[in-house]
């Protein structure tokens, strides 16, 4: 073979021209990771659509895939682990562990418990394998992108609770002071304000501060992409903590002017663009105090990303192998069930549209969204005896995770934060009405010196309810959470069915008005 001239002093000069092979044990790796990662996308991808607290979920994969990206480029040169039995055996553990987690969750896909422990499991099979292939230095560089992603696992309910009820009793204080202030007449109601044109919620007294846990994720975000000090990175954090909170009072004080001068029907024209607006608002201030805090930029020479020997071929393989035989057991699991019908009787509402003074009432905006519900609707009336009764309904289809709402928006929550004292609370107790056992929860609160009785029912269509112990077991607990997935049950939909009246003194008087209501109310499917 003959070259030109040119062309033999290109050889001379470089040599012979080098074919790049596809690097078969990296793209392997990746392979399994992705299958792991998208394991824990698929847990937790209710939570992001269904509940508008953590819409901004979606949004964290793909700026932690973006973090890692840039920290890939240059990442620094591997090194042996010091450790390597005992992150071998931390790898094997997690690996197990996410076995049984995500065939429970099968059953129960709104316990945070197992999107935590899933998360963590997936968080501690990654960590281990940066660790095995490039020790310490490997760990340090990519532990940041790796953890980030836990800010998208919502955060255990009970903590979630309690921070988002003293935020906004904090919230309605503080804007209650503000109003009186500038002369306008407020009183306080748990996180309920009344002004003299009506009562305003704090975002319908039940859905608490949205903006905090995206703000802190992008405080983090923005902590890592100007790569900040550890000292100013918490300094972010709490900014944009403090700022979420102040934004929301300025969101509770212009509702309240509105409806102070305007009416309390001016808030629904007026509720999502002001909660647009104040997110933008502090966002943007929280993107500026980040551009204020970043260090001064540096130049720094170009550094050659190291070569990374990938031998882990069998372990990736055994990853995936181990991921599909988790999805084919729980498949294999839950299938006998998959056709099995309700052993309860199904059943379906009859509004008692001929009652007197009957009104459907709307379900406000705020509360639809977070909710979710296929069919359902809210109504008033006015029984024969002369009491006042207030009526919701919902419904969920399979899929829908209406337990983890119903469950965190029962009449023990939502009314005490609305001003109201609860007296008393039952346990479930059967009521058969028209052939058709209902388990329901009894409460009584004090609704500024009148008596409220409110009834609840959650129904799972899986549940047989064919007495009060199976009732009672659907308490929600982690031992029947458990029953539920040895059986074999998965989430199949669910009905939620609350009545509330005023006046009955006498317990057992609401009791038998109930059930009076109910046989109107209540049809066989």
């Amino acid at each position: 073979m003959s070259y030109s001239s040119t062309e033999a002093q290109a050889l001379v000069r470089h040599g012979p021209a080098t074919v790049k092979r596809f690097d078969w044990p990296l793209a392997l790796t990746a392979l399994a990771f992705l299958f792991l990662w998208l394991e824990i996308v698929n847990q937790l991808q209710s939570e992001w659509s269904l509940n508008p607290q953590y819409g901004y979920g979606w949004t964290v994969p793909f700026l932690a895939a973006y973090i890692f990206y840039q920290r890939w480029a240059c990442r620094p040169s591997p090194a042996a682990p010091r450790f390597r039995s005992l992150t071998i055996a931390l790898a094997a553990f997690a690996t197990a562990a996410f076995f049984p987690a995500r065939l429970i969750a099968v059953a129960n896909p709104d316990w945070r418990l197992l999107s935590w422990t899933m998360a963590l499991a997936v968080v501690a099979i990654s960590l281990s394998a940066l660790y095995l292939t490039g020790g310490a230095s490997w760990l340090r560089h990519f532990a940041f992108p790796v953890l980030f992603f836990l800010v998208a696992t919502p955060w255990p309910a009970q903590l979630e609770e309690v921070v988002v009820q003293t935020l906004m009793r904090a919230d309605t204080a503080l804007t209650i002071q503000i109003l009186n202030t500038l002369g306008t007449l407020a009183v306080q109601h748990g996180n309920v304000i009344e002004l003299s044109t009506g009562q305003v919620g704090i975002d319908d007294a039940c859905t608490g501060v949205r903006s905090l846990q995206a703000t802190f994720m992008v405080a983090l975000f923005l902590g890592e992409f100007y790569r900040m000090s550890p000292r100013r990175r918490v300094l972010l954090i709490v900014a944009g903590a403090s700022l979420a909170f102040i934004c929301n009072i300025g969101r509770t004080l212009l509702l309240c002017e509105v409806a102070a001068n305007s009416g309390i029907e001016a808030i629904h024209r007026w509720h999502d663009p002001a909660g647009f607006t104040i997110l933008f608002i502090c966002l943007f201030a929280l993107w500026g105090m980040s551009m204020w805090l970043k260090p001064p930029l540096v130049l720094e020479s170009a550094r050659v990303p190291s070569r990374s020997n990938f031998r882990g071929v069998w372990p990736a393989a055994a990853l995936i192998l181990w991921i599909c035989l988790t999805e084919v057991a729980a498949f294999a699991w839950y299938a006998p069930n998959k056709s099995q019908t309700a052993n309860g009787t199904p059943w379906t509402v009859s509004w008692p549209t001929a009652e007197p003074d009957y009104r459907s009432d709307p379900i406000p905006p705020a509360a639809a969204t977070l909710l979710r519900y296929n069919e359902g609707g809210a109504a008033s009336w006015r029984s024969l005896d002369d009491h006042h009764w207030l009526m919701y309904s919902f419904r969920w289809l399979p899929g829908r995770t209406a337990a983890l709402f119903v469950k965190n928006h029962r009449p023990d929550i939502c009314l005490p934060a609305s001003g109201m004292v609860m007296e008393q609370e039952s346990g479930v107790h059967l009521v058969t009405v028209n052939g058709v056992n209902l388990p329901i929860r009894s409460y009584r609160f004090n609704d500024s010196g009148r008596p409220l009785h409110v009834f609840y029912c959650y129904w799972d269509s899986r549940s047989s309810y064919e007495n009060d112990a199976e009732a009672a077991s659907e308490d929600w607990t982690a031992g029947g959470r458990l029953r539920a997935a040895w059986q074999g049950k998965r989430e199949t939909g669910a009905r939620m069915l609350e009545l509330a009246v005023w006046g009955h003194e006498d317990d057992q008087e609401a009791q038998a008005a109930l059930r009076r209501e109910l046989a109107k109310i209540i049809r066989p499917a």
